[in-house]
């Protein structure tokens, strides 16, 4: 569906900036150097999704793709939601103009610290970071005109690079580890002082080998849901802020649907 008020390339990456900071809980592209620092046994365990292959390897894309091919995907799966994917090329010269934290930056001293502090790899340590990473295909996109009042909107990004990349890259973790961060707490800067949310880690839809859903609240409110998934080469990464716009039943529906519909395409494709 049309929406002529639409940001363009260049303005879309910088809402997708400020609604992924917001969404901090939507997952994280942590660097390779980002690891737990407080020393615990649960963070330093190997993340499950490395240690285990798919029992059903053809079940996921078996290929590594490009920038172009992962904007054909998104372009197909998110139209059909009324949504759409950016130009890759200017979403990453976008982000290339825009200021970066020192390479050493720890995902608590950009974001803010988390409670307990080992729970920081469930989330964004600096979204510019994933943009940026020539390493991997990367696209991203978003689905607007969601919910009774057609205000909702879900971000939605995808990369592709070798599967035990990604499992290291963004679902570095322990089944142990997700237990004991089912609930933690981050304190965020804002204009009017440090703001703290609460997090809710919980299990996946059973799409593709590794899923999580995360639930943000604020003053005992939900506004926001995520979801991240790892389907063979490709990590997917949405979210959703939630309240009047869009229900978190409606939101997470969505974004479960565009993970299967996209990873179906690109097993095919």
């Amino acid at each position: 569906m049309e929406n002529s008020s639409r940001p363009g390339p260049f303005g879309a990456a910088v809402v997708m900036v400020a609604g992924l900071l917001i969404l901090t809980a939507c997952g994280s592209e942590k660097p390779a150097d980002t690891s737990p620092t407080n020393g615990s046994a649960t963070a330093k365990t190997a993340p499950t999704s490395a240690a285990a292959p798919s029992a059903e390897p053809t079940a996921t894309p078996p290929k590594i793709f490009t920038d172009q091919e992962l904007m054909a995907i998104s372009g197909k799966v998110l139209m059909q939601h009324g949504g759409r994917a950016e130009d890759t090329a200017m979403v990453r010269k976008s982000y290339a103009l825009m200021p970066q934290p020192p390479a050493s930056a720890s995902p608590s001293s950009i974001l803010g610290p988390t409670n307990p502090a080992e729970c920081n790899v469930f989330h964004r340590s600096w979204q510019h970071q994933a943009q940026l990473d020539l390493s991997m295909g990367f696209a991203l996109g978003e689905v607007f005109n969601l919910g009774d009042h057609g205000v909702g909107t879900i971000l939605f990004d995808v990369r592709s690079a070798p599967r035990e990349t990604l499992a290291i890259a963004d679902f570095d973790y322990s089944q142990e580890l997700m237990a004991h961060c089912a609930a933690f707490d981050q304190t965020v800067s804002g204009a009017t002082g440090p703001q703290r949310f609460t997090i809710e880690v919980v299990p996946g839809p059973d799409i593709g080998e590794e899923a999580y859903v995360t639930k943000e609240s604020f003053d005992g409110n939900r506004i926001a849901v995520g979801l991240r998934v790892l389907a063979g080469t490709v990590s997917l990464d949405m979210g959703s802020n939630t309240g009047a716009a869009v229900s978190e039943e409606e939101a997470l529906g969505m974004m479960s649907q565009i993970a299967r519909e996209f990873v179906e395409e690109a097993r095919n494709h």
